[in-house]
Parts: C-alpha cells; structure tokens; sequence
C-alpha cells in the first residue's frame, strides 16, 4: 500500500559531466558510505541518515551537476489556503496529493522562500515548487524498494539512477536532483536532517528545479523502520 508521509513512523549545463552523491549517516565520518553507523561527507544525524544525488541534462545529453533547526513539530496546517502548494493545478492536488504531502511541499516552499546558507553557500529566494504525480510515484517506488530491500542507495536494487527512474516513468527532464533519507520519523524531522547537510540544503534551494514529488514507506525488518525520498525536476 502507497505510504504518503503519515503523521507518525514513518539542466543546467557544465563542461564535464559529474554525478554528485552524499550521505549522510550517524556516528562517525568516512569518504564512502559502508555501514549504517558511517556518514559519507556531511555531518551526521542521530540514528537516522540522509542522502542527495543531483544530475542535470545538457543538450547533448550528459549528465552534470550544479555547484554544488532545531526539531519541534508545528501543527500542520489546515485547508489548501493554509498550505504553501506554488502553481500546483487542482487536478493534482485532487488525484494524488494528501495532507502529509501538501506539509512535504509547504516546508519546501517555505524553505525555498527565503535566502539561505547551507554551509557557506548563500542560495536567494527563489521560487515555489509545484507537485507532480508522477514524481511521487517515482519516489515512493524508490523509498519501497530501499525499505523491503534493506539498503541505502540513489542505485535501486535493479540498478537504475535517479535519472533512470524519472525517465521510465515518462517524465521528459531537463533537470532532476533526488533527496534520501531513512529513520526520520516525521517530516520536521527529515526535513531538519537535509536543510542542515549542505548538499541536501542546495538541492532544496537550487532554483533550476520546478517540480517536486516526495514519498515514505514503512517497513519492519530493516535496518530503519522508514525510507524518504524526494525527487526535484525540471521538465523540458
């Protein structure tokens, strides 16, 4: 069954093509990801961890990247009025989109709203993302598969990127960027792991992305008891 972020538990172009992944993991601080106990990169979250991978697209096809709170949980807001949804069209909203996931987009848009530093990196406001269907579904497929399949990767058990998934969901990109996380229980919380990690902070503020699809699933047996991911795009 399709978890939608519940309340509780759960191209922009550049000379050489680069794909640029972080992790980030509890505890300790290594150049690759290993074990769960191990942070790859930036900064560590107790028993949770996070993940981004960015790629853009140029016209000939390659693949590139960008340059590279404290919890406490508000009440989620009540009424699409209350919510921060961009340019979403009503037919998504009404398809697809739950409570859980207009508070996704909202603390994006407000993020978003506002000039950030993530790390010495100054990114401006910039504009509001609007939800896609088809985003969702591509980052909740990625967030079953890490959960029912025990890892922690932007490669999927069958071995396809970020990108890839996007693509053979029929998305036509001109830029795509994905967040991952595990552990987190609820979106304060993860949303707090990625906006202090610089990497997770700048593809949250890049102003190349459009639109945004996010996802959890739940699962026991694993090594966390949820999986997060978010996937940023821009259509072509």
């Amino acid at each position: 069954m399709k978890t939608r972020f519940p309340a509780t538990g759960h191209r922009f172009t550049a000379p050489v093509p680069v794909l640029h992944v972080s992790a980030l993991q509890p505890l300790n601080i290594a150049c690759v990801c290993i074990l769960a106990a191990l942070l790859a990169a930036c900064g560590g979250s107790s028993g949770s961890t996070v993940s981004n991978s960015t790629l853009t697209q140029n016209n000939t096809g390659s693949l590139q990247a960008p340059p590279a709170s404290a919890p406490g949980t508000p009440p989620p807001p009540t009424g699409n009025a209350s919510y921060n949804l961009g340019s979403t069209p009503q037919t998504a909203i009404e398809q697809c989109m739950s409570d859980e996931d207009k508070e996704m987009l909202t603390r994006v848009n407000d993020a978003r709203s506002r000039a950030r530093d993530c790390d010495g990196v100054n990114y401006p406001a910039t504009a509001a993302l609007s939800w896609v269907c088809t985003l969702e579904d591509v980052a909740y497929e990625h967030s079953r598969d890490m959960g029912d399949y025990n890892f922690f990767s932007h490669t999927g058990s069958d071995g396809l990127t970020a990108a890839e998934r996007t693509t053979n969901a029929g998305y036509n990109w001109s830029a795509v960027g994905e967040n991952i996380a595990a552990g987190q229980q609820t979106i304060t919380a993860v949303m707090t792991a990625w906006l202090d990690s610089p990497g997770h902070c700048a593809t949250i503020m890049r102003s190349s992305y459009t639109e945004l699809g996010a996802a959890s699933h739940i699962v026991t047996g694993s090594d966390y008891p949820i999986y997060w991911t978010q996937v940023f795009a821009r259509p072509q």
